[in-house]
Formats: structure tokens, C-alpha cells, sequence
């Protein structure tokens, strides 16, 4: 029996999220479906974090136990061939037994895309927020620096469990501007529920003039900024997760 850590890549638009549920479609239950055909007998795989129904990914890690008595290639070209196509493994490699994709992750990089344009693109939509005017990006810079390092970001989002602390610690924020769109990467020790998303909203409507460019400093310092919509969820895709190099 060995502990196999994963990279798994997704497109987040048919599914409810990666974590299972009971009568939903998640990426969750579709990846431990297809492992069960290769004779893994496990409860439940271990994600580096969970993403929100809509929300895609390049570089969730996932890893499990499984008695596999080939090489590593092998175990991600059959998994591959019973996932289906909005689903694929990235890598496989075997790991020590105590490695957990989540405690021991030391940073995550989430990625937003946005354009602008005055009628919808299908084919851009389904991985971009559509706006119908250019933001302004210095002003939606400035206010992302405020983010950079710890803070209590209760403002942003909420624990996924009662009582956990809204601590976290962001290493970079940082927005790069395209011929006709603008992308978002933000990295941090960890993230909490519909943080990111909500960080974009608020960025955004500060780019577009309708909030001052302050509103996430005292949004960070008060405890809230008195908003609670979230940027699309189409636009935002899980890029990476940093470990050890040991791990």
C-alpha cells in the first residue's frame, strides 16, 4: 500500500465544487468514482483545499492511499482514461505516509481572470468575468497592497469551521493588464470560504470608481466593508500549491 499525492486539473463549470455532496455532481465524487475502478477501498481523498461550485482549478493536490502494483505513469494514465474530459491528473507520485495536501501546504496561488467588452463572448465567459467597461488598474493596485501580509480577514470571508481563526497571510497581490482584460493572482498561506471572490468584487468596484480606493484597508481594520456579493465564479482557477520540497 503506498500514499500517492496527485495534481489534479478541472473545469469547475459542471459541478457543484470539489467537495462531495449527497445529490449533487462534485469533482470529489467523480475522481473517487473513477479510482474505485482501479480497487481503491478508501472513504474519502484528501483535497489541499476545496474550491466553490464554478470555480476551476490547474493545480488542486489531492492523495490517497492505494495498493497499485505499477509504475506511477501508469496509475495517472488510468485514471485519466475513466475520468471524464472536463477532468484530468496532472502528476502522480508516491509520498511519505504522513503527508496531508492541506496542513502541510505553506502557500496557495488563486488566479481571476476579467475583460471587458460591450456584448458577451461565449467562449470567454465561461472562464472570465465579463465587465462592460475598462477598471481603472493603479487604483485597484493600490487597494490590493493593503492585503499584503497578516491580517484578520473576516471582511472577506468566513471559516470553514465555527470557531477557527480568519487569520491569514498574503504574500503577493498583484494585477497584470491584457490587450483587453486584466487577470488577478493573488498568494496566500491559506484562504478562507469566498475570500478571493470577494476580494475581486470589492477591487473591482474600486476600479470602477464606485468605491474609494481605502475601502479595503478599513474593511480590514473595522472587521467589514458592508459588502457581501461576489465576483462570477467562473472567473477564478486554483493555480498552485506550494509545499516542502520534502513533501
Amino acid at each position: 500500500m503506498a500514499h500517492y499525492k496527485l495534481i489534479l486539473a478541472y473545469d469547475g463549470t459542471n459541478y457543484n465544487g470539489f467537495q462531495r455532496q449527497a445529490i449533487k455532481t462534485s469533482v470529489q465524487a467523480t475522481f473517487e468514482e473513477a479510482l474505485r475502478r482501479l480497487g481503491w477501498q478508501g472513504r474519502s481523498i484528501m483535497p489541499s483545499g476545496r474550491t466553490d461550485s464554478g470555480v476551476h482549478a490547474r493545480g488542486q493536490v489531492i492523495s490517497f492511499n492505494l495498493d497499485w502494483k505499477h509504475p506511477d505513469t501508469d496509475l495517472q494514465n488510468a485514471l485519466n482514461a475513466f475520468l471524464p474530459a472536463d477532468i484530468a491528473v496532472q502528476s502522480v507520485a508516491q509520498v511519505a505516509a504522513d503527508f496531508h495536501p492541506r496542513y502541510d501546504a505553506l502557500q496557495r496561488q488563486y488566479c481571476y481572470q476579467l475583460y471587458w467588452q460591450a456584448a458577451r463572448d461565449p467562449l470567454r465567459d465561461r472562464y472570465a468575468w465579463r465587465l462592460e467597461r475598462k477598471p481603472e488598474l493603479a487604483r485597484m493596485q493600490a487597494a490590493a497592497n493593503d492585503l499584503l501580509g497578516e491580517h484578520d480577514f473576516i471582511a472577506f470571508g468566513k471559516a470553514l469551521k465555527e470557531g477557527a481563526t480568519t487569520t491569514r497571510r498574503i504574500f503577493s497581490a498583484d494585477w497584470v493588464e491584457e490587450e483587453d482584460g486584466m487577470s488577478f493572482t493573488i498568494v496566500g498561506n491559506a484562504f478562507l470560504y469566498h475570500m478571493v471572490r470577494r476580494i475581486v468584487y470589492v477591487l473591482v468596484r474600486i476600479g470602477l470608481g464606485d468605491l474609494p480606493t481605502e475601502t479595503v484597508r478599513l474593511g480590514l481594520e473595522s472587521g467589514s466593508t458592508g459588502i457581501v456579493s461576489l465576483a462570477p465564479a467562473r472567473g477564478l482557477t486554483l493555480e498552485a500549491v506550494t509545499f516542502n520540497e520534502d513533501k
